[in-house]
C-alpha cells in the first residue's frame, strides 16, 4: 500500500479510506478487505500505538497495555517479539508505509489522518473550531462521528487501555455529540435530533445533559408522556447506579412539564463565541523554528481535552521553548488563561471559586515524579496540564492518564534554520557546508546551536569554516555563554547528573568510557553486576534522558560522552550500584 499523503486542511468531498480503525473493533483494512484482529498481545500492542499515532510510546506504557500492572520478568523481550510479529503482519497485508519503528525510549507507528480513523476524527473536529457557518460545522461533525462504531476495541484484551484511554476518547466523542445536537436544535431540526439524542442517552445513560436535551425536545414536539418517561429513566439510573439524584436543571425541567408550562424558547445557534475574558499571553519564544508536525499533534492533544501532557528529553533539546510555543498557539482555546506553575508550589495555581473557564497550566522542568504527583491536584474540572521534564514521568502518565512524548533533537534543515535565525539566513546559505558541520558538532540540540551561533556572531572576522575548527577543539567548554548558567551546556549536563543521583551518575560515567553502543551483557561486565541489575540501570538512564535505546542497544550521545570524560575522575563508585537503590 502506498504511503498515504498528509490530509489537506481544506474540506474534502468524502472521507478517505483508512488503514487502521480504533474507533470500534480494532480493524486493519487494505484495498481488498478488512481484517478484524483476533484478541491477542499483538492486538494490544497495535492498539496502544494507534491510540498515540505518530508519537513515541514508551516501553513502560506498552508493557502496561499488554500485561497490565504486573508484567513478567521477560516483558522486554516479549515486547520485542510482539513488535516483530506486528511487522510481519504489516508485510503480509502490504502496509509497508505504516512502519513500526524502534526509537529511543519506546516505539512509534508511522501514521496520519488518512491512515488512522482517530487522527481523521480529530482533524475533522479541529476544522470546525474556525467554522463560522453552522450548516458546514454540522456536516463536518456528522462526518467525524460516522467514523465511530460499537463496541470500541472489543477485540483488544487490555485492561489498561479500556481503563485509562478509552474513557478519555469517549469524552471527546461526547463533546462532539453535544455540539452536534446543539447545532440541530438551534437550526430548528427537532425531529432529526431526536434520533441522535435517543442513541446518546442509551450509549451514555448517566449523562444528564443528553437526557435533559431529549426531554426538552420531546416536550417541545408535544410528546409530554415520553418526556416524563425519560425523566424517570435518568432518575432511576442515577439512583441505582450512582446513588445520587438528578441535578437542578433536570428537576426544574420536570416541574415545567408537570405544570404544563410553556417550554423554554430555542436559542438560535451562532458561531462559536470568542472568549470574553482576556487571556494572559504566555512567554514569547523568539526565533522558534521547526517541529511543525509535533506542534500540530500537541495542539490537537491540548485542545482535544488530554488532561496531562508531558514533554521529556535530554538537556538542551528544547522542551521549554516547545512548550511555550505550543501554549501560545492554543492560548485562545483556554478562556481561563495560560498560567505558569511553579513545580515546587503547585497549590499556588489552584483554581479560584469564580473560575473564568478552562485553563492551560504550564509546569516547566519538573524534577521528579514526587513533585509531578502533586501537580494534578491543582487542575480544575476542565483544566489541562502541560509539563516538561528530563525524566520521562512514564509511571505518572500510566497511573493518572495523559500523553507522554520524548522530544528529540532538530533535524538537519531545522538546525540550519535555527543557525540562520541568529547568524542570518544569507550567511548560512552562503556557507552551507560549514553551517551543516557546525550544526552536526552541536548534535542539532537547540541550546547548543543558539550558544554556538551567538559565540560565532561575536567573532565578526571568523568564517563558519573556521568556527567549525574552533568549536570542534573544545565543544563542551565553548558551548557556554558567560553570565547566564542557563546558557551553558556543561552546566545543564552537570545539573542532569546531580538530579539523577549518585548511583546513576557514577553508572553513567563508567558506561561513557565504553566506545560505541552498549548491550545489557556488556554493561553487566563493565559495572560488575548481573544482567538483571544492568538492565534496570540502563533503563533508569534512558528514563533520565542520559541514554538512548534502540533494539536492546543503548548509546550515549557524543556531547554527553565528552562531558562524562571531563568529569569521570571526580567521583568514586559506591557499592549501591550493585543494589537496587539510587541514593
Amino acid at each position: 500500500m502506498a504511503s498515504p499523503p498528509r490530509c489537506d486542511p481544506e474540506p474534502v468531498a468524502s472521507t478517505p479510506a483508512v488503514a487502521f480503525r480504533v474507533l470500534g473493533p480494532l480493524t486493519l483494512t487494505t484495498d481488498a478487505d478488512a481484517l478484524v484482529l483476533p484478541p491477542s498481545k499483538v492486538a494490544c500492542l497495535l492498539a496502544a500505538l494507534l491510540l498515540h499515532p505518530d508519537e513515541v510510546v514508551s516501553v513502560a506504557m506498552l508493557q502496561q497495555a499488554i500485561w497490565g500492572d504486573d508484567p513478567p520478568v521477560s516483558a522486554r523481550a516479549a515486547l520485542q517479539t510482539c513488535a516483530l510479529r506486528l511487522r510481519q503482519l504489516f508485510q503480509r497485508h502490504g502496509l509497508t508505509a505504516n512502519a513500526i519503528r524502534t526509537v529511543p525510549g519506546g516505539y512509534r507507528i508511522t501514521a496520519g489522518p488518512q491512515s488512522v480513523d482517530l487522527m481523521r476524527f480529530r482533524e475533522l473536529v479541529g476544522r470546525t473550531r474556525a467554522e463560522t457557518d453552522p450548516e458546514t460545522e454540522l456536516a463536518t461533525l456528522e462526518e467525524a462521528l460516522a467514523l465511530w462504531s460499537e463496541p470500541m476495541l472489543a477485540n483488544v484484551p487490555s485492561e489498561a487501555l479500556h481503563r485509562d484511554v478509552v474513557p478519555r476518547l469517549n469524552e471527546e466523542r461526547v463533546r462532539v455529540i453535544e455540539r452536534l445536537c446543539d447545532l440541530k436544535i438551534g437550526l430548528g431540526r427537532d425531529r432529526s435530533v431526536l434520533v441522535d439524542l435517543w442513541t446518546a442517552t442509551r450509549l451514555y445513560p448517566a449523562n444528564e445533559r443528553f437526557a435533559a436535551r431529549l426531554v426538552e425536545v420531546l416536550y417541545r414536539t408535544g410528546r409530554q408522556a415520553d418526556a416524563l418517561t425519560e425523566v424517570r429513566r435518568i432518575k432511576e439510573h442515577l439512583d441505582h447506579e450512582l446513588g445520587v439524584g438528578p441535578g437542578v436543571g433536570l428537576r426544574r425541567l420536570e416541574l415545567t412539564i408537570l405544570r404544563g408550562e410553556a417550554p423554554a424558547p430555542v436559542v438560535t445557534v451562532t458561531p462559536r463565541p470568542v472568549p470574553a475574558v482576556s487571556v494572559r499571553p504566555p512567554t514569547s519564544v523568539a526565533g522558534f523554528v521547526g517541529r511543525a508536525a509535533l506542534c500540530g499533534t500537541l495542539t490537537d492533544r491540548l485542545r482535544g481535552g488530554t488532561r496531562i501532557v508531558v514533554l521529556s528529553g535530554l538537556p538542551g533539546v528544547g522542551k521549554t521553548a516547545l512548550a511555550q510555543h505550543v501554549a501560545g498557539l492554543v492560548a485562545e482555546d483556554f478562556p481561563g488563561g495560560v498560567r505558569q506553575v511553579e513545580p515546587n508550589d503547585p497549590e499556588a495555581a489552584a483554581p479560584a471559586v469564580s473560575s473564568t473557564g478552562r485553563r492551560l497550566l504550564l509546569a516547566d522542568d519538573v524534577a521528579d515524579a514526587t513533585l509531578a504527583r502533586r501537580l494534578p491536584e491543582v487542575l480544575g474540572p476542565d483544566d489541562v496540564l502541560l509539563m516538561t521534564s528530563r525524566p520521562s514521568l512514564s509511571a505518572l502518565v500510566a497511573r493518572l492518564g495523559g500523553w507522554l512524548h520524548r522530544v528529540e533533537p532538530l533535524d538537519r534543515q531545522e538546525a540550519l534554520d535555527l543557525l540562520g535565525v541568529v547568524l542570518g539566513a544569507e550567511r548560512v546559505q552562503a556557507e552551507s557546508s560549514a553551517a551543516a558541520e557546525l550544526a552536526a558538532l552541536c548534535e542539532h540540540l537547540p541550546l547548543a546551536l543558539r550558544i554556538a551561533a551567538t559565540r560565532v556572531l561575536l567573532r565578526a572576522r571568523m568564517s563558519l569554516d573556521e568556527a567549525v575548527g574552533w568549536l570542534g577543539a573544545d565543544p563542551i567548554g565553548r558551548l557556554s555563554l558567560p553570565g547566564d548558567p542557563e546558557m551553558s551546556l556543561a552546566g545543564r549536563l552537570d545539573e542532569a547528573l546531580t538530579r539523577a543521583g549518585d548511583v546513576l551518575a557514577d553508572v553513567f560515567l563508567r558506561l561513557a568510557e565504553a566506545p560505541g553502543t552498549i548491550t545489557v551483557p556488556a554493561a553487566a561486565g563493565l559495572l560488575d553486576v548481573d544482567q538483571v541489575r544492568a538492565g534496570e540501570l540502563l533503563d533508569d538512564l534512558v528514563d533520565q534522558s542520559l541514554m538512548e535505546e534502540a533494539a536492546d542497544q543503548y548509546r550515549i550521545r557524543g556531547l554527553l560522552r565528552r562531558h562524562a570524560h571531563g568529569v569521570a575522575g571526580r567521583r568514586t563508585t559506591p557499592d549501591r550500584v550493585k543494589k537496587g537503590t539510587h541514593g
